[in-house]
């Protein structure tokens, strides 16, 4: 692993820091995909002891980024096409089944005013040459999409989304190719916006399939050109 790409951390909360210097680099592809990562090496590169390391790498591998494997070591995670298929489906059943739930249960206007403030914190991470603020329009988008699923007023159903390492795929794929996807992906949640405007369930479903399953597409394809790493 190479120490310098990281710079040294001021000694001010450093877990959240350790953490966002990790995986900033893991999105940016400064640590490649199935590339070893040592504790040791992160603790001196930041100027940190090996704590706020351990505890970065644990959550970074709740979130699907890092792998840790027992007597081998620890490692930037690898995904696979099979990987991207089931995980996708899995969220497009969880999230067609939650506009249902929605509807069903009165609670469209509830969860407009949610996603209209999502949307506009994708909007000022944006200009016309892609993101301005990667990370924060990564977090608007993954919050949208959790509000969704949120407020359809399954807990287990929610707890099960927010486990699936979907957004980090997505993080991983709109940062290879940033001007093309920022305008489509906005493209696309807008779709989605104006049909909940407009109160229609299916045109609601629709914007949400043609999203979903473009996004799933991108990354397949990244995944093919790239050797299957990404």
């Amino acid at each position: 692993m190479r120490e310098a790409i990281f710079s040294p951390l001021d000694h001010v909360d450093l877990a959240e820091k350790t953490y966002q210097a990790l995986k900033d680099r893991i999105l940016k592809r400064d640590l490649s995909p199935g590339e070893r990562v040592s504790v040791d090496e992160v603790a001196r590169a930041l100027g940190v002891s090996r704590t706020p390391v351990n505890e970065a790498l644990k959550r970074l591998a709740g979130e699907g980024l890092i792998d840790i494997l027992p007597r081998r070591g620890t490692f930037v995670s690898q995904l696979t096409a099979h990987e991207v298929n089931e995980l996708f489906d899995v969220r497009l059943m969880i999230e067609l089944y939650s506009v249902q739930t929605i509807f069903a249960r009165g609670k469209v206007r509830e969860l407009l005013q949610l996603v209209r403030e999502s949307m506009e914190r994708m909007r000022r991470a944006t200009h016309p040459q892609g993101y301005s603020d990667y990370m924060g329009f990564m977090d608007a988008d993954r919050e949208l999409h959790l509000q969704l699923v949120t407020m359809a007023g399954n807990e287990y159903l929610a707890r099960l989304y927010r486990e699936l390492p979907v957004h980090v795929f997505v993080a991983r794929a709109h940062f290879l190719n940033n001007v093309e996807d920022a305008r489509q992906a906005l493209e696309e949640h807008d779709a989605v916006l104006h049909a909940f405007e407009r109160g229609q369930m299916e045109e609601v479903m629709q914007a949400l399939r043609t999203h979903i399953t473009t996004v799933k597409s991108r990354i397949l394809e990244l995944l093919e050109a790239r050797g299957g790493q990404l």
